[in-house]
């Protein structure tokens, strides 16, 4: 059976599909700073001479890597109401479970560029009179930003990907709008497919600007 296409009542539709997909980016953009933040306290405990902080570091990484992101929303929209009284709104948990997430990897990313610095320097700024915390902010930090910058940009664009997920907790992004606009046309073909078009325009020129930076900056890395 041949099917025939109608992007008429999705193309009527775009405006409310656009409203979602301005609260995605918004969604992503907010996760995407608070997991920066996180992420760098998460690496720098991991790095630390203090054992609790680094087990402490280590305990967060891999559980948050383990469990699926679905799980941490739902967990948080439905279970901590009931556990601790706290009841997040959808778009605050979303944010939250997002941010914890990818902070996760972030913190990964933070201490293998690090990690990549050769310690000749650090004991050459620390000869010269600097503190750990001058040499890590004024030494170190500068460095490894520039090696992050590639995985960075890659886990950026997941993290916009993956807030798809957040529209199992009622919060009205693009995939919430989608599914509400599929079931009143009856077009869920159409409707999806345009939807899957406006990730990609968003994301496509992230991925282009990704593959800039590794181009660029890995081959200055290895030589």
């Amino acid at each position: 059976m041949e099917y025939y296409w109608d992007f008429s009542l999705v193309f009527a539709n775009v405006p409310f599909l656009l409203e979602g997909l301005k609260l995605t980016v918004l969604i992503s953009a907010v996760s995407v700073a608070l997991a920066l933040v996180i992420g760098l306290i998460v690496a720098l405990m991991r790095l630390s001479r203090i054992p609790i902080l680094e087990r402490v570091a280590i305990i967060y990484t891999d559980f948050f890597r383990s469990v699926p992101l679905m799980v941490i929303l739902i967990w948080l929209y439905y279970c901590l109401p009931i556990l601790t009284g706290v009841d997040l709104p959808a778009v605050a948990s979303g944010v939250t479970g997002l941010s914890v997430y990818v902070a996760a990897y972030v913190a990964e990313i933070y201490r293998g560029g690090i990690m990549s610095i050769e310690t000749g320097q650090s004991k050459a700024a620390v000869a010269l009179g600097m503190t750990e915390a001058q040499v890590m902010r004024r030494v170190i930090l500068p460095q490894a930003v520039v090696r992050m910058l590639p995985p960075m940009g890659s886990t950026f664009i997941s993290t916009f990907k993956e807030s798809a997920l957040v529209s199992a907790i009622a919060v009205a992004e693009l995939m919430r709008q989608a599914n509400y606009l599929a079931a009143y046309t009856l077009r869920p073909t159409e409707v999806f497919t345009v939807t899957a078009l406006l990730y990609l325009i968003v994301t496509y020129p992230q991925a282009i600007l990704v593959n800039i930076l590794h181009s660029r900056l890995l081959p200055e890395r290895s030589g």
